[in-house]
């Protein structure tokens, strides 16, 4: 790639002495004159519960969305003198689902919880690990912070999240590691999937050796060693990241968001692709292969002004990308957002542009569901309905401006903003200014409606386990692609939802152990002991990572032999019993006839007072195909009150949809059965809905 031209002029407001404030350039990024936005620049203090009223709230202009709170950088930065904010990211801790913001500074990161929107608390600060810096960047993966910064020498700090818990008193702490095979970097993203950090813009570290465990930079005309392309971490063991690889072909990337694609392009399908801002490009990579990244497509287009940052759309067919300087270079009466069709990686295109409101800059922006949160500088935090990306009709719907004097194209107020949070609360840092806690009122779909928490939930009340991230990953997007289609997104719940009680993983536990009880006592099992023995052979067992069927088995052995030594299981099976006598009565509580087969399977494996035979024999009968399939519809059943309602049935509730689910020969689908349970008050009341 040819060295592209650094833009670094800023038109200065008429008569603003340059005594007071300096420009920082970095790769097309500036810090604007003009101080916090209030009259006269007077200082900010902290504000709480301010609805958006008559299109104020408190000082700022606002629609449709509230100031749950602000906190101002001088009441979080832990230190004396002149601070700045600059990226922000969010962090749920999964053990007490508590909502905590992550606020980049100047030097370093504070600490925010916000589980109480109008009563955040601020925990303390990690300070930086070099000097000070106008740009730092953060992500978090497996509760894990990873920050880097402009600072020479600064690398990446590791920072464990869990330590905040039980902090009742702010703090300076201590990086939980360090990673130094850089120098500097821009920005840093996650695939959470996967386990990869991209970090952008980096530069190679001292005594390392580019390609082997550093990456080059690139160079200035005038032989300055600038920022390159991803240097590329291996974080699946999060406390101890190691260099994996460098994307290096088309020089320069500003910042890049990282996925397993699951678009329409079926060629490029389950691969893992990095949409690259470039400075002037669209760079589409497939870094599948750490060591041989791909470089799948490098497109311009028309109006460019500093091709910054982008995200993808739910059903991964359009990338919504900023363009920094376009606004300003071009003096535009409103900012514009660049849809891209990327339905064919290897030859993206805009599909249209979206103009936005107001001149001000736009910087960074992220998509939840159907809105896209748009970090614009001195016009604040826009929401953006995306639903139509397709034709690329997009349109705003709410806003939050963080700076009040004006909305002229010049780099101050917000730089960034994290919408995920399952409460519906976004999370924005204001340069000048501080935190912001913002509550939009735009129909946002949050805990239970949010596919990500949805999907999640599943995970828990089925499998009794935290989602693994591919899963996760792979059922949020099953519903996520049907964008604004509302009767694509019921139906895909009902199947995700559904997919759980059907899966190999809970087929092999949950099942098993209900199949368990019934064959042995002739009863489903209660809700309280369900749960605890389903936990028991699920343990460590995730269906598609290495080993999982040698651990499954382990589990099943061990669960049985300790099953048929239980006091009540040997009340009704005492060990003297022989083999014809053992097996017949388990055929009988479980109420079905065996194939001869499956009966004289279960009888050989049978041996009078041994364990491991008696074991054996009980799991023939309960995992042999007669049983297994006998007992699927009523298990399902059973399954919907103990997952979705953590409780046990009652008798006429339960009759009703094995009723049901009869009548429709097992298709929950027409038998609305899913459906009625999802949509049930005592099912959204779990989750304060």
């Amino acid at each position: 790639m040819s060295t592209r031209k650094i833009v670094v002029a800023l038109a200065l407001l008429s008569g603003l002495s340059l005594a007071v404030w300096t420009v920082f350039a970095h790769e097309g990024e500036h810090h604007s004159p003009g101080g916090n936005g209030q009259p006269n620049g007077a200082p900010l203090t902290a504000m709480f519960n301010q609805p958006c009223s008559n299109g104020m709230a408190g000082p700022f202009p606002c629609s449709k969305v509230d100031l749950a709170a602000l906190l101002p950088v001088a009441d979080i930065d832990g230190t004396e003198g002149e601070v700045t904010a600059n990226d922000i990211w969010g962090w749920t801790d999964a053990l007490t689902d508590r909502e905590y913001a992550l606020l980049g500074l100047s030097n370093g990161v504070a600490f925010v919880d916000v589980t109480n929107p109008t009563a955040p608390v601020y925990l303390g600060n990690l300070p930086r690990h070099s000097a000070d810096s106008l740009w730092r960047s953060l992500k978090v993966y497996r509760d894990h912070l990873y920050v880097v910064s402009e600072a020479a020498e600064h690398g990446m700090q590791v920072f464990d999240l869990t330590r905040l818990r039980g902090v009742n008193a702010p703090q300076t702490f201590t990086e939980t590691a360090h990673y130094n095979n850089f120098s500097s970097a821009h920005t840093i993203a996650v695939n959470e999937e996967t386990g990869y950090l991209y970090v952008a813009g980096s530069k190679p570290a001292a005594a390392r050796t580019p390609g082997v465990d550093t990456c080059a930079g690139t160079t200035s005309p005038s032989g300055a060693v600038r920022g390159g392309g991803l240097h590329v971490v291996d974080a699946r063991n999060p406390a101890a990241p190691s260099f994996a690889g460098c994307v290096n072909e088309d020089g320069y990337t500003h910042e890049t968001q990282c996925v397993v694609y699951r678009g329409p392009d079926a060629q490029h399908r389950g691969r893992e692709v990095c949409f690259n801002a470039n400075e002037d490009t669209l760079t589409i990579v497939d870094v599948t292969n750490k060591a041989a990244p791909l470089q799948l497509s490098r497109t311009t287009y028309d109006g460019k002004g500093y091709t910054h940052q982008g995200w993808l759309t739910g059903d991964q067919s359009r990338f919504l990308l900023d363009d920094e300087l376009d606004e300003q270079n071009q003096k535009l009466a409103r900012n514009r957002t660049f849809v891209w069709d990327v339905s064919d990686l290897d030859a993206p295109s805009v599909r249209g542009i979206f103009e936005g409101s107001t001149p001000s800059i736009d910087h960074n922006l992220y998509v939840r569901g159907l809105y896209a949160f748009e970090s614009n500088y001195r016009s604040g935090v826009r929401v953006v309905d995306v639903r139509n990306a397709a034709t690329a009709n997009l349109s705003e719907v709410a806003f939050f401006d963080v700076f009040t004097a004006d909305d002229a194209a010049f780099f101050n107020g917000t730089w960034s903003n994290y919408p995920f949070f399952a409460s519906g609360t976004v999370v924005a840092s204001g340069m000048e200014q501080g935190l912001f806690v913002l509550r939009p009122q735009v129909g946002l779909p949050v805990r239970i409606d949010y596919e990500p928490y949805f999907v999640r939930q599943q995970y828990r009340d089925f499998l009794g386990r935290e989602p693994d991230e591919p899963g996760q990953a792979f059922w949020t997007h099953e519903i996520e692609q049907c964008m604004g289609d509302a009767a694509c997104r019921e139906v895909r719940r009902i199947n995700v939802s559904a997919a759980f009680f059907l899966s190999i993983e809970f087929q092999e536990t949950g099942y098993l152990v209900y199949r368990l009880h019934r064959t042995s006592f002739g009863t489903p099992p209660a809700f309280a002991s369900f749960t605890n023995d389903a936990r028991q052979v699920g343990q460590n067992v995730v269906v598609g990572q290495a080993g999982w069927e040698q651990q499954l088995a382990a589990n099943k052995t061990a669960f049985a032999e300790a099953w048929v030594q239980r006091p009540a299981f040997l009340a009704e099976f005492p060990a003297g019993m022989d083999a014809q006598a053992y097996v017949s009565k388990l055929f009988q509580r479980a109420g079905v006839n065996p194939t001869l087969t499956e009966a004289q399977a279960a009888a050989n494996a049978y041996a009078p007072g041994d364990t491991q035979g008696r074991a054996r024999a009980l799991r023939a009968v309960v995992e042999g195909a007669t049983v297994t399939q006998a007992h699927k519809s009523p298990a399902f059943v059973l399954m919907e009150y103990f997952g979705y309602l953590k409780r046990d049935p009652d008798a006429e509730g339960y009759n009703f949809w094995l009723g049901k689910l009869n009548q429709f020969n097992g298709n929950f689908v027409q038998a609305e059965m899913v459906k009625a349970f999802i949509s049930s008050f005592e099912y959204r009341q779990r989750f304060g809905q």
